[in-house]
């Protein structure tokens, strides 16, 4: 709880954090990530796809019998679903910067998003979905500044 204090602290004055991360910037998101994210990033891929009405967030195991990683993703996300659904960044802005891309507005308008989990077999997803033009940009904006932040460990 103390590790992510500071680095929400540490990043509040981190301007457009997400838009050109350098292999410092990724390391040190990699460093936050660990004290947040209770799976293994180097066994674990996420995936960020934009659609139409938002989009969906996947996180799932490299290896399809890592059990052990596939449990800690559908536990933490399911979490995540949940604290989104109620308007809860702060772990997202714990890992990424008080001011990351789409961040304002999706705290905002959170009561206009659907957020659903579902378990997938190798992990799991979070689905976003609004009518909101403005709610759909955010989602996208904050999609790429989560993908160019976590490098090799996510795709588009």
């Amino acid at each position: 709880m103390v590790a992510a204090a500071v680095a929400v602290i540490t990043l509040a004055g981190c301007g457009n954090c997400g838009s050109s991360a350098t292999a410092a910037r990724r390391a040190e998101v990699e460093a936050r990530g660990a004290t947040i994210m209770p799976f293994d990033l180097q066994r674990t891929t996420h995936v960020f796809r934009s659609d139409a009405t938002g989009g969906v967030q996947l996180v799932v195991a490299k290896d399809p019998h890592d059990e052990v990683q596939i449990a800690l993703v559908r536990a933490h996300l399911r979490r995540e679903a949940r604290r989104f659904a109620s308007g809860n960044f702060t772990d997202p802005m714990a890992i990424h910067g008080m001011t990351m891309p789409g961040i304002a507005r999706l705290r905002l308008g959170f009561d206009r998003i659907d957020v659903t989990f579902a378990t997938l077999r190798r992990g799991a997803r979070i689905r976003y979905a609004t009518t909101e033009a403005a709610l759909v940009t955010a989602l996208h904006d904050w999609f790429d500044a989560q993908l160019t932040d976590h490098g090799a460990h996510a795709r588009g």
